[in-house]
């Protein structure tokens, strides 16, 4: 009898883990978009975070820990076609949009870094104060696969919108 007892409980051991995996799996598949800010002038190891590297040019940009604008407060993303080529538009709620139109008037002439789980895909040089809440920015993207990457952002910010 208890013999039989310990393939059951193994076999109830493996299930519980792979439904417990299941759960994380979905948080993985997110892609979590971030404004974070380049990080000048004197640091002493406080404020700077890390290093970004732009995937396709290898641009270093040094960044704040903290974001300018977190997840939670991107509304929305588009893909846009401009003078110069295919854009992001990121939309930003009514606290994001302070946050950006300060950070804009603060950083000017440094430059806003767009990550996606952490991974720096696109910057901008701020040539003025960002007023109306919307980032354009170009990324470091194939066109091939722009589309889907917007497609994947709007999901997750749908998702955290949700959790909020």
């Amino acid at each position: 009898m208890q013999s039989l007892l310990t393939p059951l409980l193994l076999a109830a051991f493996v299930l519980g883990l792979l439904a417990g995996c299941k759960k994380d799996a979905d948080f993985t598949d997110l892609m979590v978009p971030r404004l974070m800010v380049e990080a000048r002038g004197v640091n002493y190891g406080s404020l700077t975070g890390t290093m970004a590297v732009l995937p396709v040019s290898g641009t270093q940009i040094p960044l704040q820990k903290e974001p300018l604008v977190n997840e939670f407060e991107i509304a929305n993303v588009e893909m846009v076609q401009v003078d110069m080529g295919r854009a992001l538009l990121l939309q930003v709620t009514e606290k994001g949009a302070r946050d950006l139109y300060r950070g804009s008037v603060t950083n000017n002439g440094g430059r806003v870094v767009l990550t996606v789980n952490g991974n720096p895909i696109g910057a901008r040089r701020l040539d003025g104060a960002v007023q109306d809440g919307n980032f354009y920015t170009f990324v470091e993207v194939d066109d091939a696969e722009l589309g889907q990457l917007v497609l994947d952002i709007k999901q997750t910010l749908a998702e955290l919108q949700k959790e909020k």
